[in-house]
């Protein structure tokens, strides 16, 4: 009979392959990603929604965690941050320190333990980075340590309720509903926006409680509008923002 320790060490260094494939997908994906971001409506919104939400950060500490090419690392960087971002994807620091060599950025797995001390960061950002990484409740517990008491933490991720949907269009071609066909099971699939790189479908209730049970309170959720009304319907939510303090 095998032992459970031994057990135990087959499944971390399991664990580890499967990591280092989420890294290396990211690694292929790194430069068409950054072109498709920076031509991509939707990612607009983002940046609105972040520059509206953190427009004075004038002696706040801001880790960018997941700060694929680093955008949002040199906007916190220009509204008065001590910024710093990292991201597990070598590829993407080298990109981002290319685009914004004034900022800070480090080469970080952003699904173990982070190189950084307790209580160190008043605002912790997660951008489109959770659903694409399948340790996510470590990461919650992560940035909890390092968050500072009052501090923030803040992520946006696609839309769970609609994103692996199918748009229905009426008589004139106008999409005006979409058909989801399962919400309530966990599950992954490949995306082949960039190159290949795996989604994990959770719910909403799922990203909500794990944040709860690593101690965060929940201040603020927002859906905003995401399409244009003229070729999709804007009732349909692409992003889910969540901010959460730590008490």
């Amino acid at each position: 009979m095998l032992s459970l320790s031994y057990l135990l060490a087959l499944k971390k260094e399991g664990d580890e392959r499967m990591e280092n494939k989420t890294i290396d997908k990211w690694n292929k994906a790194a430069e068409i990603y950054t072109a498709a971001q920076e031509e991509s409506e939707y990612v607009s919104i983002n940046k609105y929604i972040a520059a509206k939400r953190f427009q004075n950060l004038q002696g706040k500490r801001v880790l960018d965690l997941g700060c694929g090419y680093g955008w949002y690392t040199d906007f916190f960087s220009s509204a008065g941050a001590e910024a710093i971002g990292c991201d597990g994807s070598e590829k993407m620091i080298e990109l981002a320190k290319e685009r914004y060599p004034d900022s800070c950025f480090e080469c970080a797995d952003i699904e173990r333990a982070l190189p950084y001390a307790n209580d160190s960061f008043d605002l912790v950002f997660c951008n489109q980075v959770l659903m694409d990484i399948k340790n996510f409740e470590y990461l919650f517990e992560e940035a909890f340590r390092i968050s500072k008491k009052e501090g923030l933490f803040y992520f946006s991720i696609v839309h769970p309720a609609f994103y692996d949907c199918r748009w229905i269009k009426d008589e004139n071609g106008f999409q005006n509903a979409k058909v989801m066909t399962r919400y309530l099971s966990e599950y992954s699939f490949d995306n082949e926006f960039w190159g290949k790189t795996t989604h994990y479908h959770r719910t909403i209730s799922k990203y909500i409680n794990t944040a709860i049970e690593k101690g965060f309170r929940l201040v603020r959720l927002e859906e905003p509008v995401s399409y244009d009304g003229i070729t999709k319907s804007r009732e349909f939510p692409l992003f889910l923002f969540a901010e959460f303090v730590k008490g």
